[in-house]
């Protein structure tokens, strides 16, 4: 167990690889513990974070979620934002996927939905 402290983009270092948590946490220390396959992120004595741990070096594990405050500020950041592409590769959000739930397919001519 230690205690990080969170930087300005929102995440900690945790060995040699780093981990994110809520925005509303950037300066705050928080407590680490670290199991074999995850770690979990308390501050106070509330769950704010939990990570697969990750096994290469100088890796990130980013959550959307401790995101989506600054991303509703700074719209122009999502599309390019790690933290979504993170979320895409696992198949937690894709592109027909909006913080509102999933948009309607719209038609074309030949009746399938357009490329998105």
């Amino acid at each position: 167990m230690f205690t990080p402290r969170v930087d300005r983009y929102g995440q900690i270092p945790v060995r040699t690889n780093r981990y994110s948590v809520p925005v509303r946490l950037i300066g705050k220390r928080v407590r680490v513990v670290l199991h074999a396959s995850h770690l979990v992120v308390y501050d106070q004595n509330v769950e704010v974070a939990r990570h697969e741990r990750l096994i290469a070096k100088g890796d990130a594990r980013l959550d959307l979620d401790h995101y989506l405050k600054v991303l509703v500020r700074k719209p122009g950041a999502f599309p390019g934002s790690t933290a979504l592409e993170q979320a895409r590769s696992a198949g937690r959000f894709t592109r027909s996927t909006t913080p509102g739930g999933t948009r309607p397919a719209r038609s074309t001519a030949s009746g399938t939905a357009p490329g998105l």
